[in-house]
């Protein structure tokens, strides 16, 4: 079960646990001016060739915060433009701010999440119209006062590749903000697919996830990405319509017909098997000419299970995950 952090010295240790792991993987260090909205400021930036971070306290607002402003490339000349602000309380719980720490109890992991609200002051940019479009993992987290909400999982605090997995989610921000601008967003899904989507409720206590499982599960967009741009190839037709909802990880439509859907998980374990026939079972109802294919990290299977599981009608798609990058092995 993940609970979010709600103690004030907690919270500071989370913060600055943040900070220290992200000034030693952006290792570059220099004073630049930051724009924003209205206006800009001077700030402590750390970066590398893609990302930057910089971090200060904030006390003279009515919700005390720690702000946590993240972009790509430094430009050479000009303010350094935000893509995305992390922002979670100094202490207590609340939606006013964008982020927030939770733990997962079962392994005593720091999480950093985000509510999904995403900024900018432009027309089509919001939390509703990102949260369809966006194919990362999202989480229940518990609050203190027994409210169950929905974040989305940016990073495991204790993980080495803790930039990379914050790139990822940066880079997911950058692009539904210029598709939206643009007015033409991709990962709309058709509305033959809305029927299917649900709001998952929680249920008690959850089983904890392993760390490896908690840093694969960060980079649950990219491996939805890499796979949508495997299945497009593989399809050569623009009569393809390449969906994801919050329920659906990614599905194919043709001619408004469903007719692909795949499972992300990240780890091969029984539980995770189990859970992804389950969904799939769900998600392909009433629809007998989709092709449901589980994806799941590189793992020997036991060739009885594996066959087990094409007996069973559905499809296995094995990937790895090294440096940030993604790569299938069939």
């Amino acid at each position: 079960m993940i609970t979010a952090v709600t103690d004030a010295r907690e919270i500071e240790r989370c913060q600055n646990a943040l900070a220290r792991a992200l000034s030693r993987q952006l290792k570059k260090k220099e004073t630049l001016l930051i724009g924003h909205p209205g206006g800009s400021f001077t700030g402590e930036v750390y970066s590398n060739n893609t990302l930057w971070f910089s971090s200060f306290k904030i006390t003279d607002v009515p919700v005390k915060r720690y702000w946590n402003g993240f972009g790509l490339a430094i430009r050479q000349h000009g303010a350094q433009i935000i893509v995305v602000e992390i922002n979670p309380p100094v202490r207590g719980y609340t939606a006013q701010v964008s982020g927030l720490f939770a733990k997962d109890n079962e392994t005593g992991a720091y999480l950093l999440l985000h509510r999904g609200r995403i900024g900018g002051g432009r027309k089509g940019i919001g939390k509703n119209a990102f949260a369809d479009w966006f194919r990362g993992k999202w989480v229940e987290v518990a609050a203190s006062d027994s409210r169950v909400d929905l974040a989305i999982l940016v990073a495991r605090l204790e993980s080495p590749n803790i930039a990379d997995q914050i790139l990822a989610f940066v880079n997911e921000v950058a692009l539904f903000k210029e598709e939206a601008t643009s007015g033409h967003l991709t990962r709309k899904p058709h509305v033959s697919s809305r029927h299917k989507i649900f709001n998952p409720e929680f249920h008690g206590r959850k089983k904890g996830y392993r760390p490896g499982a908690l840093d694969y599960e960060t980079f649950h967009g990219l491996v939805v990405n890499k796979l949508a741009e495997k299945v497009r190839l593989a399809q050569g037709t623009d009569k393809a319509n390449i969906f994801n909802t919050r329920a659906i990880d990614l599905g194919v439509e043709i001619g408004r017909q469903l007719r692909q859907l795949y499972e992300v998980k990240s780890s091969a374990d029984l539980q995770s098997l189990y859970s992804a026939i389950g969904q799939l079972t769900v998600h392909s109802c009433g629809e007998p000419q989709v092709t449901k294919t589980i994806v799941i990290p590189v793992r020997k299977l036991h060739p009885y299970l594996r066959q087990t599981i094409s007996t069973l009608g559905f499809d296995i798609l094995e990937y790895r995950i090294n440096g940030g990058t993604v790569a299938f092995t069939n």
